[in-house]
């Protein structure tokens, strides 16, 4: 067996120390398993405070649905609905009720993408599937888009360099003189595109315009709110599939989840729908709808949502990649996805901690017009959330109920986790009968997240001590009193016994990262460094497998770089 010097031992505490500092250091993901019962008290309890942080909502003017669901169970955690005194269309707004989504529609094109035809075609260029593209000349790099560089990944991702519109936002679809502005010819002024009481574009007078669209920057360089690039995206799909992108989106995902109030394009003669003022509900964007053209209601939308979250129509795998960033914006707390617009929204400990950790919640938001729409999931809680709202300042309105949902319900979401995990899992562990000094006593520690290891032998070995004293914690020489805490990975063998060869089935496998007790928790320290740290004959030894059999309460855990079981006492 090779035997490593103790200059080694101290080279390799060095190293791997500067991105861990001895203290709880959050990775990226939950602290806990997500709460399963929607009936958990906090989450009972966060009932009354949402309700109290929407009472500054405007209600003469402000019509709004808001759903918050879980992955874990049909029935709503919550919801609550309003009508506004001013006229909004529908006698009574309700579950069922109809409004425009706007941009959330970019959502649902990329989910029905990603059910029709997966995550392989992202990095294939756009001019390989909308080929009038591909005779586009790319000479001058400030005015020509660079076409070949432009992948469909990219289009989903808001990142393909495009400009937003090319005939949305053009003035010259609502005047045809502004002073200052150059003097345009004839066959410069847009004709078509669906406002100003224009009719929608072809295929052909669309990409006649967006071929002659300035770049916005080089792609996959910088994010940038592109409402053509979803248009291209549904193009290709087309091409793809040799379907239309309406079928698509009616197979993919209406039929499936039986979305009965979800439409493209718009009901026009529904009469339970938000449809004030008409100008503005009776828009056709034709082409463009899969970037913005697409109502539901709040039931379903959250069934939409939920389905994200259980990974129903897609396999769990291009599920994990979807909810991920791809880009960073120019802001600390946000990043992009596809089409995500992700919130690094930092989570309270407990309800009066001010010790938080970072988790992402992945939102799509529409706005335009009266309507302000949003689609909110956070993986790390299986929760979501359906706003929708219209008045004629719905802005502001909108944002005490998006800040309402991040404040209360995520962070009720993650109290009910941790008082579940708690149950679940804390408590004391012995050996596996007489002679087997071992012992294992889990916990939280106050004000912190994750649950908490507070004493740890093996054997007669004090692995805390052990932890404490030699490289292999990373602690960076500090001293104290040494503690792990536990992060659960997300790999849950819930398989039949007959699967298993007579194992335990329902085992649930944590992380331990080591630290000194009383340093704070930090939010910028690197945990993803300083995982398998102690590895024995290649088992890990930070690896605690808890064996929660049929959804029970743990009665074992096992180690299997200590080739030990621990059970409960």
């Amino acid at each position: 067996m090779r035997n490593f010097s103790f200059g080694s031992l101290l080279y390799i505490a060095a190293v791997s120390s500067q991105l861990g500092a001895a203290q709880n250091c959050p990775i990226l993901g939950p602290a806990y398993p997500a709460v399963t019962n929607v009936a958990a008290p906090n989450l009972q309890a966060a009932k009354a405070r949402f309700e109290k942080a929407l009472e500054s909502v405007n209600r003469s003017s402000t019509s709004f649905a808001v759903q918050v669901y879980s992955a874990h169970d049909d029935k709503l955690i919550y919801e609550t609905y309003h009508t506004a005194a001013a006229q909004v269309g529908a006698a009574t707004v309700g579950p069922d009720t109809i409004w425009r989504l706007l941009s959330i529609s970019k959502a649902m094109t990329v989910y029905a993408f990603l059910a029709r035809l997966g995550d392989n075609y992202w990095n294939e260029p756009i001019t390989k599937y909308v080929p009038e593209l591909a005779d586009v000349p790319f000479r001058d790099p400030i005015r020509d888009v660079n076409w070949a560089e432009v992948t469909l990944g990219s289009l989903a991702g808001q990142s393909s360099g495009l400009t937003r519109d090319y005939s949305l936002r053009d003035l010259t679809t609502l005047q045809s003189d502004i002073p200052g502005l150059r003097e345009l010819k004839d066959s410069e002024i847009v004709k078509c595109g669906s406002v100003g009481g224009l009719r929608p574009c072809t295929r052909q007078e669309a990409l006649q315009m967006i071929m002659k669209t300035y770049p916005w920057a080089p792609s996959t360089s910088t994010p940038n709110y592109s409402t053509m690039a979803f248009q291209l995206l549904a193009y290709a799909a087309e091409n793809i599939t040799g379907e239309s992108f309406p079928d698509i989106i009616t197979n993919q995902l209406i039929k499936p989840l039986n979305l009965t109030r979800t439409s493209v394009p718009i009901p026009i003669n529904d009469t339970n729908t938000v449809n004030y003022p008409a100008g503005i509900w009776n828009v056709d964007l034709g082409d463009l709808s899969p970037g913005g053209g697409y109502s539901s209601s709040a039931t379903d939308l959250s069934t939409l949502g939920r389905s994200i979250l259980r990974s129903t129509l897609l396999p769990r795998l291009v599920t994990r990649r979807w909810l991920s960033p791809i880009i960073h914006s120019g802001s600390l707390v946000f990043s992009m996805g596809r089409p995500w617009e992700i919130m690094r929204h930092p989570v309270p400990a407990t309800l009066t901690s001010n010790v938080t950790r970072n988790a992402d919640v992945y939102t799509k938001q529409g706005g335009g017009g009266v309507y302000t729409t949003l689609l909110a999931l956070s993986p790390d809680h299986d929760i979501g959330v359906s706003i929708l709202t219209s008045g004629d300042a719905t802005q502001g309105d909108f944002n005490t109920i998006r800040k309402a949902f991040l404040d209360v319900w995520v962070g009720a979401a993650e109290e009910a986790a941790r008082e579940q995990a708690v149950e679940k899992f804390a408590g004391s562990y012995g050996g596996n009968g007489a002679g087997d000094n071992s012992s294992m006593v889990v916990g939280v520690m106050d004000g912190e997240p994750a649950l908490f290891v507070s004493e740890l032998v093996s054997n007669g070995t004090d692995f805390l001590k052990f932890l404490a004293e030699t490289s292999y914690g990373g602690l960076g020489g500090k001293k104290g009193t040494v503690g792990l805490w536990l992060y659960p990975m997300r790999l849950v063998d819930e398989r039949e016994k007959a699967e298993v060869e007579g194992r335990v089935t329902g085992r649930v496998a944590f992380r331990g990262w080591p630290g000194v007790v009383g340093e704070r928790p930090a939010v910028d320290c690197g945990s993803w460094a300083e995982s398998d740290r102690l590895r024995w004959g290649n088992y890990p030894g930070d690896l605690y497998v808890f064996e929660a059999e049929g959804g029970k309460n743990a009665r074992a855990v096992e180690n299997p770089g200590m080739g030990r079981t621990f059970r409960r006492v």
